[in-house]
């Protein structure tokens, strides 16, 4: 992002939100659902902030912001109080979808990215057959005709191609659990049962990756160490750590793919 500072728009909160929404719903009153956005106006910066490792671009903050209040107008507009779903919860995964939607419809990478990153996974074949090794960042950086602090610029940009995707699948994992055929008129579905389901699925997932995968993962999503940092604890090169760190997102999106948590919320159900 051009900026990593949030917008300084204050929320604005009102007493009983929950009443609000219900009399918005009713009424259709614009003013009423004026108050609930300043209210949960803040949804939007703490989601980009979340989000901030993968924003790597030259789209400036408020683009972010404004398409996130957009999202966050949308998700009062859709909001069924009744469904059991939490509206911060509903509202901040809308939000961090919508952005990240409106991040892969930009263009995001610039055009010097997508072809340095061809060049570099080229490379890193070829130079593996000619080595019988892996190349070393000197080696490989020399091959894309870069100097080896950019490749390393060049290894973080792409890396995010992966976590986008991998966020935008876990986004629509839960909401077509939220809306999907069967939960959409269930109002005893809570959001915290399916987050949990899914929470196990992906839990789940990560315990069955490979121990260098799992150590990988855990330092990024959980310590948020970057991709050099990484290198630095495991002593290996940050290509060596982008490797890693793709595949196990590559399993990672396979197993969840394959989760359904509105079927097993289902036969949970059925078989209580």
């Amino acid at each position: 992002m051009a900026s990593n500072g949030r917008n300084a728009i204050k929320e604005i909160k009102v007493d009983k939100p929950e009443e609000l929404m219900r009399l918005y719903k009713t009424t259709g009153d614009v003013k009423l659902r004026n108050q609930l956005v300043m209210h949960y106006i803040q949804l939007v910066n703490i989601a980009i902030y979340s989000m901030r490792s993968i924003l790597l671009s030259n789209i400036p903050f408020e683009d972010f912001f404004n398409q996130g209040v957009l999202a966050l107008i949308e998700c009062i507009e859709r909001y069924d109080p009744g469904r059991g779903a939490s509206f911060d919860t509903y509202s901040y995964l809308g939000i961090r979808g919508s952005i990240l939607k409106y991040l892969r419809k930009q263009n995001w990478l610039p055009n010097r990215v997508w072809e340095a990153r061809k060049k570099i996974m080229h490379g890193r074949t070829e130079l593996e057959q000619i080595l019988m090794r892996e190349p070393t960042d000197k080696e490989l950086a020399d091959y894309v005709g870069v100097s080896e602090k950019q490749l390393e610029g060049l290894i973080t940009e792409m890396s995010a191609v992966d976590t986008v995707s991998f966020e935008e699948l876990l986004e629509s994992k839960y909401f077509s659990a939220v809306e999907g055929r069967g939960l959409a008129d269930d109002s005893n579905i809570s959001d915290n049962l399916i987050q949990e389901e899914l929470l196990e699925a992906l839990v789940e997932a990560i315990d069955g990756l490979p121990p260098k995968q799992k150590q990988v993962i855990s330092l990024y999503y959980y310590e948020n160490l970057n991709l050099r940092e990484i290198g630095e604890v495991l002593c290996v090169s940050q290509q060596r750590v982008s490797q890693i760190r793709a595949k196990a997102l590559e399993s990672l999106t396979e197993a969840m793919r394959q989760f359904d948590a509105g079927e097993k919320i289902r036969t949970d159900r059925r078989e209580g």
